[in-house]
């Protein structure tokens, strides 16, 4: 199922909102998924923190940086979504890695069981969905 701007906002979803200006506050956001988090199992919760830094990092260079965090953890079946939402409508794009970057949206796709854009009024949301390894399940 698709993350659009009206189901990441339901119950269960928790929120940090960012300014979207200051790097400083990405370093937050990564320790606020962290500490929502620590009843993964450690290579589970790195898997998270690489997408949340992806998607984060992504926003910040490339989307004027990013306006909110969300992040949604089910138990059955064990998965985490995350989603950043931001003020542009343009579309994240993978591009052929160099000395520059263009590793993230790799990372993303890597790691995740499915990820994707959906717009919204004010811009987009970009949300990955990360499954719970086989020998985590119990999460």
């Amino acid at each position: 199922m698709q993350v659009t701007w009206d189901n990441a906002d339901r119950s269960g979803w928790d929120t940090f909102d960012l300014n979207g200006t200051e790097p400083a506050d990405l370093s937050q956001a990564r320790q606020w998924v962290h500490d929502r988090l620590d009843t993964l199992g450690e290579a589970h919760r790195v898997d998270v923190l690489i997408v949340v830094n992806e998607l984060l990092e992504n926003a910040y260079v490339h989307a004027g940086g990013p306006r909110e965090l969300r992040v949604h953890h089910a138990d059955d079946p064990c998965e985490v979504t995350v989603a950043v939402a931001d003020a542009t409508p343009a579309e994240p794009r993978t591009r052929v890695p160099d000395l520059g970057g263009g590793r993230g949206l790799a990372l993303v796709k890597q790691l995740s069981a499915a990820w994707g854009v959906s717009h919204h009024d004010d811009g987009k949301l970009v949300w990955a969905r990360v499954a719970c390894p086989w020998d985590e399940a119990g999460c």
